[in-house]
């Protein structure tokens, strides 16, 4: 049986929990994701209750529900979802683990009591030191200990390991917040209600007002995903602080690589929180500021065909680092993009921060990790076998998935680009109104293209000998041919555009078994 995604997970949890049909529209607002990912989401979950003996009713006009024949079946699967689920899964869902998470880590090293924790969130001791054991669990990964004696219970570690956790706290929060009214320029709802919850509207304002003076002094803007993860750090900065818990980065400030300018950016923004706060911040604070500034990903706007402004933000390494990259995914899939100038570009602007987010361990989170895996996920495999084959050459630390799926997007635009200008013949055996339509739909998905002609499936093997043809679209079923083919309805729809992109695309790709063996 295979396994569900943590989305997925919840998808079918959705279904199980409601008789009545929900349609698409709803599922998709749910799980804040597209209707195309619920499609192809529920396809993978039709497979996985094959072994249920359950099946998903489709109700047109009504939605979709599981055709489940008793309540016991239910039970039973109802059940089983909850303990299959991970224990990482089942904390990020459950809101007193993480308050009490928070809490730690907000206090340490002050030490509370398993009574303290019960009388605060009303549930009995067992229960906390259920939930004490699973917090455990999720903070040893992260390098810090939860530490229970007589005298009470505590969390230990580095400050930057603490506050590395307190932020994917907030991030889980960010992640699985209901939307608001707010209309934050740089934040979006569910990100802006997290930062307030944890530290209210004024800290909040003040920090946006500091990122935005940044930003003008910068005279670039840090792509909102970065902007969040800097906002977020620099509350938790504030919040320590407060407490006296201090930063210490050892020679964060020593290196002579240090760009002065921004060094410059970082004092200046350190010396406004201190008045905030109206206390003292070591230097460590500035080199800590410093080091998440140039670990940010940038926003970089096309103009024409103008030369953009990325080699600015270039350097020796990440221009080698980029070509190798690039080399070693043409090479996975035997196809040259090296002078695809988009593809070069649109890396260069993302490896150099990489590489400064390695040499700091800083970690981000990619909100569309789970859509790039399900709906890119060869791309994404090929991608991950290209950086793991460029960080070895260089001796780079291990890259994150999270880094891979930015990665892997640029990819896949440079793919979708080398498929334009294709020669395409369709086999229809409708009539000539029908024939007519298909190719103008055709052409409007993909206006690129070239329709060498269309013809009736008896003429297929005579035209191709006369004409070179890159892809057959078909309204009929074929005997299997060298070139690639892929069977339409008349009208070519959403799914039919996918599946055309997609088979024009895996065309130019070898086997991901074959690729993984170069990694040997």
């Amino acid at each position: 049986m295979q396994n569900l995604t943590s989305r997925q997970h919840r998808l079918l949890k959705l279904l199980l929990q409601n008789s009545a049909p929900l349609t698409l529209p709803l599922l998709a607002q749910q799980l804040e994701v597209s209707e195309k990912s619920i499609y192809r989401d529920l396809q993978s979950i039709e497979l996985w209750l094959v072994d249920w003996h359950i099946a998903i009713e489709k109700l047109p006009g009504r939605g979709l529900r599981l055709q489940i024949g008793d309540m016991q079946q239910r039970a039973q699967l109802e059940q089983h979802l909850t303990s299959e689920e991970h224990w990482s899964e089942g904390f990020s869902h459950n809101a007193r683990r993480v308050k009490i998470a928070s809490q730690l880590l907000s206090e340490s090293p002050r030490e509370t009591s398993i009574s303290k924790l019960s009388e605060r969130y009303f549930i009995s001791h067992a229960s906390i030191v259920n939930d004490l054991r699973v917090i455990e669990e999720w903070l040893q990964p992260l390098g810090l200990l939860l530490v229970r004696s007589q005298s009470g219970t505590h969390v230990e570690g580095s400050e930057q390991a603490l506050r590395q956790a307190i932020v994917s706290l907030i991030n889980d929060v960010m992640q699985h917040h209901t939307a608001s009214n707010s209309l934050e320029p740089r934040l979006d709802p569910g990100s802006y209600q997290a930062l307030i919850h944890y530290f209210g509207e004024q800290d909040v304002a003040f920090v946006q007002a500091l990122l935005q003076q940044m930003e003008q002094q910068l005279s670039y803007p840090l792509s909102d995903a970065y902007y969040i993860n800097l906002c977020t750090h620099i509350l938790i900065m504030m919040h320590r602080m407060a407490q006296g818990n201090a930063l210490s980065l050892p020679s964060a400030l020593s290196s002579p690589e240090l760009d002065s300018r921004i060094l410059l950016i970082a004092r200046q923004m350190v010396t406004r929180i201190e008045q905030r706060i109206q206390a003292p911040l070591p230097v460590d604070e500035v080199g800590f500021i410093y080091q998440y500034i140039v670990s940010s990903g940038i926003v970089m706007e096309e103009r024409g065909n103008e030369m953009a402004a990325q080699y600015q933000f270039a350097s020796e390494e990440s221009l080698k680092i980029t070509h190798e990259l690039i080399r070693c995914f043409s090479e996975l899939i035997q196809r040259d993009v090296s002078q695809d100038r988009l593809l070069f570009e649109g890396l260069l602007i993302h490896i150099k921060p990489l590489i400064n987010r390695l040499k700091y361990h800083i970690n981000i989170r990619n909100p569309l990790l789970d859509d790039i895996k399900n709906e890119l996920s060869e791309i994404f495999s090929l991608t991950q076998l290209a950086m793991r084959l460029t960080a070895k050459h260089f001796q780079l630390s291990t890259v994150a998935d999270d880094e891979v799926g930015y990665l892997c997007v640029h990819f896949q635009a440079a793919l979708e680009r080398q498929i334009a200008h294709k020669r395409i013949l369709v086999v229809c055996s409708s009539g000539v109104g029908t024939s007519h339509l298909l190719k103008s739909r055709i052409l409007r998905a993909f206006p690129d293209w070239i329709i060498v002609g269309v013809v009736s499936a008896n003429n297929l093997s005579r035209f191709c000998q006369q004409e070179t043809v890159d892809l057959v679209i078909t309204t009929i079923h074929l005997d299997s041919t060298d070139l690639p083919m892929v069977y339409v309805t008349a009208f070519f729809n959403d799914d039919d555009i996918r599946r055309v992109t997609e088979a024009m695309i895996g065309s130019q790709l070898p086997h991901t078994a074959h690729c993984a063996m170069a990694i040997n």
